[in-house]
């Protein structure tokens, strides 16, 4: 009798194992093979300004993992680096949200036999970067923004769901990318560093005294 019991749960936890949809894999997010641009500034800061972004329709971007404002973070973290003594710098994210927007449907006999598009998500993603240096004053400023949809089926799965905002994620990331370094490149060389300028060595007021004191 237990084994005929034991065996009923045993075939009851495979058949639920087997009807549990299949999850998505976790969207894995990495700019890092982008390059690095060094900033003349002795540190970079992150303000997020998108917080009062509603979690209603249409708006949906928070139902994913990771979401617009993490892939800013880490697009700021693997290619942005502070390498100056002097100076700040400041990457603002303005907006970053994902909305859902109905698709007119035919309603013809055809349309009866196959899924047609009636959905997209529309991503929006604007970030500013800006630098001071007090050393002469001087201010940079540079500024980005990326909208990309995707359109999805018919009672999507949520399969379906997932790859729709994976390739929206990253179609705008790498718009976004694209453009910002185009700005920092074209309205902010003066607070960009090359190696020679990082791998300078940078005198102090104790070495130099270090030095004239040595035998």
């Amino acid at each position: 009798m237990k084994n005929r019991v034991l065996l009923l749960s045993l075939l009851g936890f495979i058949t639920a194992c087997a009807s549990e949809p299949p999850r998505p894999n976790p969207i894995h997010l990495d700019y890092a093979s982008l390059g690095k641009i060094m900033l003349d500034a002795q540190d970079l800061r992150i303000i997020d300004r998108t917080q009062n972004t509603p979690q209603w329709q249409p708006y949906v971007g928070h139902l994913f993992q990771p979401t617009l404002t993490d892939a800013v973070h880490r697009m700021a973290a693997d290619r942005l680096q502070a390498a100056g003594t002097l100076g700040h710098a400041t990457l603002i994210i303005k907006d970053a949200n994902v909305t859902e927007q109905s698709l007119n449907t035919s309603s013809d006999f055809e349309s009866l036999f196959t899924r047609q598009q009636a959905t997209k998500y529309i991503g929006r993603i604007e970030v500013s970067l800006e630098a001071q240096s007090p050393a002469d004053a001087s201010v940079g400023m540079a500024t980005a923004h990326a909208i990309y949809s995707v359109s999805l089926p018919e009672d999507p799965t949520e399969i379906e769901k997932h790859e729709a905002y994976k390739k929206l994620l990253t179609n705008l990331m790498a718009d976004l990318n694209k453009e910002l370094e185009r700005g920092i490149r074209r309205h902010m060389s003066r607070f960009i560093l090359n190696d020679a300028a990082i791998n300078a060595p940078t005198p102090t007021h104790d070495s130099a005294l270090t030095s004239g004191t040595a035998r």
